[in-house]
């Protein structure tokens, strides 16, 4: 996750580009405008990993799809005084998943 500005692929290569030309990492900073945590983390993640490109968010994947989403959003507010664990039944039977309480309560909070 990145909190700055996203930095494209290119400039991520030609950082590495000069890095591996000798170039010392305070000149490339400079070059490219970037701090120099930014650009040293770019070096180190392509000495570890040997790609310049940032890694995968982290973090659980969500248990229902966007399709099934949008089902759940249109039954919570077709049914607006339903029970939370009555919606935990029907969520259980028409998605065939397995989703708990605590997890129906979060997709009421963030969509609903």
């Amino acid at each position: 996750m990145t909190r700055g500005r996203a930095i494209d692929l290119a400039v991520r290569n030609k950082i590495i580009q000069q890095h591996q030309n000798g170039i010392c990492q305070r000149q490339i900073s400079r070059t490219f405008r970037l701090s120099q945590s930014a650009m040293c983390s770019i070096i180190k993640r392509f000495t570890t990993t040997g790609n310049s490109s940032p890694g995968k968010a982290t973090g659980r994947k969500l248990t229902l799809t966007d399709q099934e989403v949008c089902l759940f959003r249109r039954r919570i507010r077709k049914n607006r005084h339903m029970a939370v664990a009555d919606l935990v039944i029907w969520a259980r039977q028409s998605f065939v998943k397995t989703i708990s309480e605590a997890s129906t309560r979060r997709y009421i909070k963030r969509r609903g």
